[in-house]
């Protein structure tokens, strides 16, 4: 019998990133962050990219401005990440769906940098608590916190 059902657990989730950035906890975390930088994945090796269409995806790094994402410091300890070459911003939503919109600053599109150690961080959704995830095939999503590689990203100067 589970005493958490998984809208508890999100919450309690949430709580705790809450807990830790009024702790200060995540902010040494984001100073790793450049300002313009591209994420490697640490399990595939493929680098996020996205398109002017909104799709967010990870491929080969070729080095282009659709993998540069611009970070920039928001309100919460959160920051936004905006693409470079389309200037929309990475958002999520429930269905654990990962794409770009145009920059609205709203909870969706901001996101808590959490240091992993090791050159690596993890980026959690502020809305929905939510991690961002790919796999082997470059699909890009968001899952619950699970300490796997392929939720682990290596930021770069871009």
């Amino acid at each position: 019998m589970h005493i958490f059902t998984p809208n508890l657990r999100r919450v309690l989730a949430l709580a705790g990133t809450a807990l830790a950035i009024v702790l200060g906890l995540a902010t040494s975390a984001q100073a790793a962050v450049p300002g313009v930088a591209t994420f490697r994945n640490l399990a595939t090796g493929l680098t996020l990219d996205s398109n002017p269409s909104g799709d967010v995806y990870a491929l080969p790094a070729n080095y282009g401005s659709f993998q540069k994402w611009v970070v920039t410091r928001s309100d919460f300890g959160t920051v936004t990440v905006r693409n470079l070459a389309t200037s929309r911003c990475l958002d999520s939503n429930t269905n654990r769906d990962v794409y770009t919109l145009w920059c609205n600053d709203g909870s969706f599109q901001k996101w808590i940098v959490i240091n992993r150690g090791f050159g690596t961080i993890m980026l959690r959704n502020l809305a929905t608590g939510l991690v961002l995830d790919s796999n082997a095939w470059g699909d890009v999503y968001t899952l619950g916190e699970n300490g796997g590689s392929y939720q682990k990203w290596i930021a770069a100067s871009a």
